[in-house]
């Protein structure tokens, strides 16, 4: 099994690239992944006084090694595109068996703040975009992991958001390039909500609808930055984006 990375910006397509990428019988983009979380926990076990007291490290190695093998056993392909925030664990993913290839979605801070505003609607949205921003957050996360394999030099592509909802197809085989496996012509005919042998995102347990995507078409939101964010927030962070 293949593992590749795509440790996009939220609100910058990850959703809607997945649904349609996933065409593709040879590759799956996973939904936002759980393996960091799996990988912090299992690693936390060294902290325990139980495993102190046997300190078997190759035992915990073993497991971390092979938990992509694992956790993606059922999935009927030789290739996985794993979306999370892996900037975070550049070092652990060096000893394991995956392809250090990350594809980067990546969208300009003001246009993703809006979008998150236009979903969540806060009442307060300075506090709302600074605490997105300035805490640790799903975006706050993201803006760091992506800076970090940036600056670790590792192999990655870099997709906009605007590139990818103009010629998603073009942005696809990009992609396919990037990881050489074949390309497969999606049907943008036939786009559907992002289904992953039968499981789907349950947004009920977020604070807004997420991953819901246009199944009609896809083309850009026509709203304007300044119909969500005040003048104060976009001057804020008018220069907070990633340098590439």
């Amino acid at each position: 099994m293949n593992i590749y990375f795509l440790t996009g910006i939220p609100r910058a397509g990850n959703t809607i690239l997945s649904s349609v990428f996933n065409q593709n019988p040879n590759v799956k983009i996973s939904a936002y992944s759980i393996l960091p979380l799996l990988i912090n926990n299992i690693l936390d076990v060294k902290n325990n006084n139980r495993f102190k007291n046997f300190p078997d490290f190759k035992g915990i190695d073993n497991i971390v090694k092979n938990l992509f093998e694992n956790y993606y056993a059922h999935y009927q392909c030789n290739n996985i595109i794993d979306r999370a925030a892996w900037g975070f664990h550049l070092n652990i993913l060096k000893h394991m068996p995956v392809n250090n290839k990350f594809i980067i979605l990546y969208r300009p801070i003001l246009e993703v703040l809006a979008s998150f505003v236009r979903v969540e609607k806060p009442k307060d949205v300075i506090k709302y975009c600074d605490d997105l921003l300035l805490k640790e957050t799903i975006l706050s996360d993201a803006l760091t992991s992506t800076q970090n394999i940036i600056d670790s030099k590792k192999e990655y592509l870099l997709i906009t958001y605007d590139d990818l909802i103009n010629d998603i197809c073009e942005s696809i085989k990009k992609i396919c390039k990037f990881i050489n496996v074949s390309y497969v012509e999606p049907n943008l005919n036939n786009i559907r909500q992002l289904n992953i042998n039968n499981v789907e995102y349950n947004d009920s347990v977020l604070s807004g609808n997420f991953h819901t995507i246009r199944t009609g078409e896809i083309i850009k939101n026509k709203n304007n930055i300044e119909d969500f964010l005040p003048k104060r927030v976009i001057d804020k962070y008018r220069n907070f984006d990633v340098r590439f």
